[in-house]
């Protein structure tokens, strides 16, 4: 295997090792120990960058091991991703009267619905930022993959981890015959919403959107003059307020993923302030009083929303949803940035903003060969598109939106959060 890409990391540091043919697979602490210019080079342009999933390694939630995985051929890396650990409620897609019998069991059997996984990928996003290097051949990249698969498997055998997982692919990530051949299952995560920009001024980008739409969002932006808009870069002074309105929005949402809302007290502070310059704080002020904050990073190939909060009922008075977006949009189009990831959930809002529903799916493996084979086939009752009732209102309806999700074998930039669900 040929690649050009030299390592500054060692192949020897401190972490469970798996030999696969040239190559060794090797399980690190932390995203920061792979060179920031090799993972650049393998994750170009993201916006969930080197800084940002090492930033989020300080601030894991409770129960949750984050780290990172290398492959080397000799002493160059050729893949890698993150890797996290924790014991999944395999009943976190479920909700209403499911989720209250799920909950029910939980109480009193915890062991019967909770299963320690390993996986590659984050707990914490919406995409897989799984990089190869670019010196790689197709076959190389497959063989590359195969190894991180074996490897997997030696994590879960390792720590007893019951399944083995790899996280929220979209379909030009998939490298599907090693994936059988393994024995994994696959279930559809949620999509997220993706924005194509083509535009080179926010009123050019409206009036490309069906008329009464975009009168629609111009009547929305009616009330932006009584509003502050203002970007930063920093939380300074306003910790306590950001987490309010985060809860206060979370309290409106419908659907509840457990132990993938619960963030840790520094989170917001971590993520914005040390994710190397790529996170933007969005502060829309009535007066001396913020009434709403988007959280966003920014990337040369799109920029993607983490976080919104806002205080109600002044949100739906003064549309802060849609002044949040539009101005999201607008600063997208004014950096000539040409993609804007919105993230999941909400799906009927954000798709009035004229995007597409790109499919994001998750590879499982039991590592009992019994129950992998007794349970796998109960995956589509767990499956997180089905079980999600707005988006199935959506897909059901006369006018189903837009999906994409089919595109190479191999990625070209290998990933394209919001939510933050298995």
């Amino acid at each position: 295997m040929r690649t050009g890409a030299k390592c500054l990391a060692s192949p020897t540091s401190a972490g469970l090792t798996t030999r696969f043919d040239s190559l060794l697979i090797r399980s690190l602490t932390s995203v920061s120990e792979i060179p920031r210019n090799i993972w650049d080079e393998m994750l170009p342009a993201e916006p969930e960058n080197w800084d940002q999933y090492s930033s989020l390694e300080k601030v894991s939630p409770q129960g949750f091991e984050l780290g990172a995985l290398a492959a080397f051929d000799a002493e160059e890396i050729v893949a890698a991703a993150p890797l996290f650990r924790f014991v999944y409620r395999i009943d976190t897609s479920l909700h209403g009267p499911w989720q209250r019998l799920m909950n029910g069991i939980y109480t009193r059997w915890p062991r019967l619905l909770s299963f320690p996984v390993v996986g590659i990928g984050s707990p914490m996003s919406d995409n897989c930022a799984m990089g190869f290097s670019s010196r790689l051949s197709e076959r190389g990249r497959l063989q590359v993959f195969e190894g991180l698969l074996v490897h997997l498997a030696a994590e879960a055998h390792t720590n007893r981890s019951a399944l083995s997982v790899i996280k929220s692919l979209n379909t030009a990530q998939v490298l599907e015959e090693p994936l059988v051949r393994y024995g994994y299952r696959r279930m559809k995560s949620l999509p997220v919403v993706m924005l194509d920009l083509r535009y080179t001024t926010l009123d050019e980008y409206l009036d490309s959107l069906p008329r009464k739409i975009g009168s629609y969002l111009r009547r929305k932006m009616r009330t932006v003059d009584q509003v502050r808009i203002e970007y930063r870069s920093h939380l300074t002074g306003l910790e306590e307020r950001i987490r309010e309105l985060f809860e206060s929005t979370l309290t409106q949402s419908k659907v509840h993923y457990h132990d993938f809302e619960n963030l840790h007290p520094n989170y917001f502070r971590q993520i914005v302030e040390d994710a190397g310059g790529s996170a933007r704080l969005m502060l829309c002020w009535r007066g001396n009083e913020l009434l709403s904050f988007q959280i966003f990073l920014v990337g040369g190939s799109r920029v993607l929303a983490c976080h919104i909060g806002m205080q109600y009922p002044e949100a739906r008075d003064l549309n802060l949803y849609f002044i949040n977006w539009v101005k999201l949009i607008e600063f997208a189009i004014d950096h000539r940035i040409p993609c804007v990831d919105m993230g999941a959930t909400t799906y009927t809002t954000k798709l009035l903003f004229g995007g597409y529903l790109d499919a994001r799916l998750l590879y499982f493996r039991f590592r009992n060969p019994v129950w992998n084979s007794i349970l796998s086939p109960l995956a589509s009752f767990f499956d997180f598109e089905r079980n999600d009732p707005e988006l199935q209102r959506l897909l059901q309806s006369n006018d189903p939106p837009v999906r994409r999700g089919r595109g190479d074998r191999f990625p070209r930039s290998p990933t394209t959060r919001s939510s933050n669900r298995l």
